[in-house]
């Protein structure tokens, strides 16, 4: 009996250590092995495509992909199968893949049912994987027949949303305007569209959003319609300044001062981001410095300032590289006083460095180390960084 007791307690602790262990099972051979299964087993596919440099790749190989409901689901339904895109770009152009992490679900057959990319939470991506098998929600279902020229508001709702992810030929800005002219005035302020014209960025949503801000007020937070509101301004003029349109910028400081009540800040983010857009560093962390001394400037913007002038200002040549980063430093100390955390202290320390400040420099990298302690994360970067500054001092 107590020989039973033993080994019944030996398979418990086995169960719960492969539970603790549990992971998403990939196929490790090929590709045409992984479709072969498939069809032996009468089992659909799933694809995970990812890149070795991918930050969301590793956010879901860390965490989803290690939840056991998910894991339980995907390895109890699929073919999983993985593939560095970066290395096969046969596979990414066959099927159209740009961005990464993106997922694509096959039947067993291997024909196209669903694809989606992204960071996602498990009970999401479980969510995602049942329904790539619903008509109603899948993919290529509904491509097949919007293709076949069904314009129901239905069908269009429905295929728009089922857009929503990077491809070289994504006509969801044109599904979404589709669908919003087959809505009447008063349909367009229901809950249901309200929701989803705020949830997209193309011109009809931008345009209706700004014109009746006031009906997003009871679904929305002030915040919300104002990270809404920057990410428009942010958009199209960072577009204006790729095309060095400064026509357009006119227009879109017209329209700032019709439909924005802050019109500095707003006016201060169309500047920033043409300026982006055209590549011009000195200019760019300039107006990103003055933005800083407004009431609230958001972190998102201070921090890319620093980071692409860290990267890109050498660009324009040593003497306006040094001009674009004194301005970037300037800025850096309202970030840290938003964002005081590992990454913000080591970006400071390297454009220290850039500026050929050491002595700042090396106690930035410092106390960067010392707040890797404190988040729990890898300080390699910061002791690479301290190592190079000693090496220069040396010389």
């Amino acid at each position: 009996m107590k020989r039973m007791i033993t080994l019944a307690l030996l398979c418990l602790l086995g169960l719960v250590a492969r539970a603790q262990t549990a992971t998403l099972a990939f196929e490790l051979t090929s590709w045409n092995a992984a479709l072969e299964k498939a069809r032996q087993t009468h089992r659909p596919i799933f694809v995970y495509a990812y890149a070795p440099g991918c930050h969301f790749c590793k956010e879901m190989e860390n965490s989803t992909f290690q939840d056991p409901t998910a894991t339980a689901y995907y390895n109890g339904t699929f073919v999983a199968f993985k593939v560095d895109i970066e290395a096969d770009t046969a596979f990414a152009r066959r099927y159209d893949i740009i961005s990464y992490p993106t997922y694509l679900y096959l039947d067993a057959a291997g024909n196209l049912l669903y694809r989606s990319g992204g960071y996602k939470k498990a009970p999401d991506f479980v969510a995602e994987g049942r329904a790539a098998f619903d008509p109603q929600t899948a993919f290529y279902s509904l491509q097949q027949q919007y293709q076949s020229c069904s314009r129901t508001p239905d069908l269009l709702y429905r295929y728009s949303q089922a857009l929503n992810f990077p491809s070289q030929q994504n006509p969801q800005p044109q599904v979404v305007a589709e669908y919003l002219a087959t809505q009447s005035a008063e349909q367009l302020r229901s809950e249901q569209n309200l929701r989803y014209i705020f949830k997209y960025s193309t011109p009809q949503t931008d345009q209706y959003f700004l014109a009746h801000q006031a009906d997003f007020t009871p679904w929305f937070s002030a915040e919300e319609r104002q990270y809404k509101a920057d990410r428009m301004i942010i958009n199209q003029a960072s577009d204006l300044g790729e095309k060095s349109n400064a026509q357009g910028l006119q227009q879109l400081r017209q329209l700032i001062k019709t439909n924005f009540a802050d019109t500095a800040r707003a006016n201060s983010l169309a500047t920033i981001n043409f300026l982006e857009g055209r590549r011009d560093w000195v200019r760019y962390a300039r107006s990103t410095r003055r933005y800083s001394q407004l009431p609230a400037p958001d972190t998102y913007t201070l921090s890319k300032t620093a980071t692409y002038v860290y990267h890109f200002a050498k660009e324009q040549g040593a003497a306006q590289q040094q001009e674009a980063i004194v301005a970037a430093l300037d800025v850096m100390p309202v970030l840290l006083k938003q964002q005081r955390n590992y990454e913000t202290l080591l970006l400071y320390a390297k454009l220290l460095q850039q500026a050929q400040r050491q002595a700042p420099a090396k106690a930035a990298a410092q106390a960067a180390l010392q707040q890797a302690k404190l988040q729990n994360e890898s300080d390699e970067d910061a002791r690479e960084l301290l190592q190079a500054i000693d090496a220069g001092a040396k010389k």
